[in-house]
This record gives structure tokens, C-alpha cells and sequence, in this order.
């Protein structure tokens, strides 16, 4: 069987861990895009035979299956590219976070309605997984199947700024008090959809529940001591703001209540990312996992559902329409 022929479109960090995991999985990666090609390296192993494009290029060029699209996080970011592999007869695999739950009643919806129609009459499918469908959706579903009863399911997973350089310090209202945070409008969680209020979607829909009402709000992390970065010029004294706690809270249909905390936030030292949840009910019970490696879990999640969306109904599906996730040593 011929190999997987796969376009990459975004060469950050993200874009090149899923070329090279889709091509230890046996694809090929016939072509890569980014915005502009000056003072890139292109020698890594994975990249290897593959067109370098900016995105004038048209995709029919490279005769592909699908394309990964790991340059962004939302449906603006995601749309064009989107176009163009819809009507160059692609799949589309993505990890913009917005488009998670493509249907999210917001300004953003009738542009995810005409994705859903152009990838249906093209026969063609799109969906964006990571580690939302692992970690907030797969993991959870798991985890509440060995309940009896349930009162409330919390979610909470923390993300190291530091991983961002210099622009992790922007929009996360950096070494200020929580008086300042309140006053500086840090705790609105303005008109971009949340991670958690999308993402907790599909698990809601998958339990055969529903939302009755929500609330989402940032809360201020502070540092529990000093934290120096000076590669990044950054210093953050005890008592003030290292990140922000992006919260989101469901009641749903049966009366229980999800939530959902998403920690942005400068570490300590010896501090790692996590995963946890934590059901009250029968029993009452928590599953973390430690050392979260966010880029490698999504990028790894991302390359594993390369079959699934080969394989799917056509359309703008969410991760609930799908099979369950699952590793493939190879395709």
C-alpha cells in the first residue's frame, strides 16, 4: 500500500513534531507552508523531499491525502487554509482550539456552518482534536464510566507560559496584584471562546446531557515565590500574578455540574504541567497525570487521528462523531 501523502501547513513547533510523527508512522510529507521561507531551516530529517511553500501555492500542486493544519488556534486563523483544502479534495486534520466544537453559538458560527456545507459537498471531512479529545474528553468519558452516581466532575490542567517565550507574558496580566487584576479587567473572559467552554461540549453531548446554564471567568494564579526568568526578561515577585485561570462551570440537564480550569502561568521551580479530574459522587475519586507535555500529547494525539478523519462521514465533525481514539504504530 502506498504511503499516507500529507501536507503540513504551519512549521512551528507544532507543525514540525507532527511531520516528523506522521512520517516515523510511515506517511510521506509531500509539502509544508508558512507565511514566509527567509531564515528558516528546512535540513530536518522529517522535511526531507518535501515542497516548501508559501500559501499562494496551491495544494492540488502535491496530489495529497490530507492536510494537518497546526498554525493557529482560531476559526479565523483556520478558515482559509480550510477552503482551500476542501476544495482542493482533502481531509483536514487541525488543533485550532475554537474549532473543537464547531457549532459554539457564537459571532463564529455561521462561518463554522458554511466549513460544515463546503466539506459535505466535497465529500470531505475536518475535525480538531489534541489534547482535548485525549485528555477532555476520552479521559473523562473513561473515568466517569466507573461511577455510580455523580454530583459534580471538575477539570483542571495547567500550561507553562515559559513555553512561549516572551509573548506568554501578553494578555495574561503579569505581576499584578489580584486588586489589579480586578480592576486592570483581567477576570473578564472577553468575546473568544474559551478552551474549556468548548472543549467540555462534546463530553456533555457524549453523556447524553445537555447545558442548562454556564458562567466562565478568569482567576488571578499568583506566585507562591519569587520567579526569575531572565532569559525572558521577566521577574514575578511573591504575591502577584504569574498567569490566569481561564474557568468555566456547566449545570447541565441531570443536575450535575462540570467544570473546567485552564492554568496559563509562569511555573515554579520543579513545578510541571498536569492533567487532573476529580468526580464527587460514588465514589468520589481524582486521576491526574504529571508531567504534561501539552506539545508532544497534542501533536502525538493529532498524527494518531490521521485514520479516524480518513475514514469519517464528510463534514466539520466534533470528536464525539468519531470512533474512540487510539495509537497506531503505523498507517
Amino acid at each position: 500500500m502506498k504511503p499516507l501523502r500529507i501536507i503540513v501547513y504551519g512549521l512551528g513547533t507544532m507543525g514540525r513534531l507532527s511531520a516528523a510523527y506522521a512520517r516515523q508512522k510511515g506517511a510521506e510529507i509531500v509539502a509544508v507552508y508558512m507565511r514566509t521561507t527567509a531564515g528558516k531551516d528546512f535540513s530536518a530529517p522529517e522535511l526531507q523531499g518535501a515542497a516548501i511553500c508559501t500559501p499562494e501555492v496551491p495544494f492540488e500542486a502535491h496530489q495529497a491525502d490530507l492536510v494537518l493544519i497546526t498554525h493557529g488556534t482560531t476559526i479565523d486563523q483556520l478558515h482559509d487554509p480550510a477552503v482551500r483544502a476542501a476544495r482542493a479534495g482533502l481531509d483536514v486534520l487541525t488543533i485550532a482550539e475554537d474549532a473543537f466544537e464547531p457549532f459554539y453559538a457564537d459571532a463564529e458560527a455561521p462561518r463554522c456552518r458554511d466549513l460544515d456545507a463546503l466539506f459535505r459537498s466535497h465529500g470531505k471531512t475536518m475535525v480538531s482534536v489534541g489534547v482535548q479529545d485525549s485528555f477532555w474528553y476520552a479521559q473523562p468519558m473513561a473515568f466517569l464510566s466507573a461511577a455510580q452516581e455523580v454530583q459534580r466532575l471538575a477539570g483542571r490542567n495547567t500550561c507553562d507560559l515559559s513555553l512561549f517565550g516572551t509573548a506568554g507574558a501578553h494578555g495574561h496580566g503579569i505581576g499584578l496584584t489580584p486588586a489589579e487584576f480586578e480592576a486592570g479587567g483581567h477576570a473578564e473572559p472577553g468575546e473568544s471562546r474559551g478552551i474549556f467552554e468548548v472543549a467540555l461540549r462534546p463530553l456533555v453531548r457524549g453523556l447524553g446531557l445537555r447545558v442548562v446554564s454556564s458562567t466562565r471567568r478568569n482567576l488571578p494564579v499568583l506566585a507562591e515565590e519569587d520567579i526569575d526568568l531572565p532569559d525572558l526578561g521577566i521577574s514575578i515577585r511573591k504575591g502577584t500574578t504569574r498567569g490566569h485561570a481561564e474557568k468555566v462551570v456547566f449545570t447541565l440537564s441531570n443536575g450535575m455540574v462540570a467544570e473546567g480550569e485552564f492554568h496559563m502561568c509562569y511555573m515554579h521551580r520543579g513545578e510541571t504541567p498536569y492533567n487532573e479530574w476529580r468526580i464527587e459522587g460514588t465514589p468520589s475519586m481524582t486521576m491526574r497525570s504529571d508531567d504534561f507535555h501539552g506539545d508532544v500529547i497534542t501533536c502525538a494525539a493529532l498524527v494518531n487521528r490521521i485514520p479516524d478523519v480518513l475514514a469519517a462521514p464528510p463534514g466539520f465533525l466534533s470528536v464525539d462523531q468519531l470512533p474512540p481514539a487510539r495509537h497506531y504504530a503505523r498507517f
